[in-house]
């Protein structure tokens, strides 16, 4: 009698090791699934990172561009310049308001003030100064600001 016993479970064993081994490797198949799966998620991040790195880079150079032709204000260039400058990857950046102290300079003097919808609900004395305020840093700041657009411009020049 022992050995019907013994045979029965040893053949309910062997079923139950069967059965997790099966299910050992599906969630090993699983895994390297989700692996693969998150590879191809990184690659694709990093891919997405380097075409927006491009893309900041041609628009620094295309308004560099404009800026040096006389297409664009000085301030507007230096606004939109700045901004771009700091969505660089820190380790393209480097110490922006030293490298760049002009265009940082303009920065400072018009980030604050406002534009669109809201400088028209202002007062007209009160665009009047803030006006005269940007055009007499723009004119400070003309030759400071030229230079750091060549600059610019040699340092993001498609290849």
């Amino acid at each position: 009698m022992q050995n019907p016993w013994i045979i029965t479970l040893v053949s309910l064993a062997l079923l139950i090791i069967a059965g997790l081994a099966f299910y050992a490797g599906k969630l090993l198949w699983l895994l390297q699934q989700q692996k693969k799966q998150q590879s191809q998620q990184a690659q694709k991040q990093q891919q997405q990172q380097l075409q927006n790195q491009l893309y900041v880079e041609q628009s620094i150079y295309t308004i560099c561009k404009a800026v040096d032709a006389g297409q664009c204000e000085l301030s507007e260039g230096a606004l939109r310049v700045w901004v771009l400058l700091n969505r660089l990857p820190e380790q393209q950046q480097g110490p922006l308001a030293t490298d760049y102290p002009g265009i940082f300079q303009m920065y400072q003097v018009i980030k604050d003030m406002p534009t669109h919808q809201a400088r028209k609900q202002q007062s007209k004395q009160a665009t009047a100064a803030q006006d005269k305020q940007r055009l007499q840093a723009e004119q400070d700041l003309a030759a400071q600001i030229m230079a750091e657009t060549s600059k610019l411009l040699q340092r993001f020049k498609p290849a």
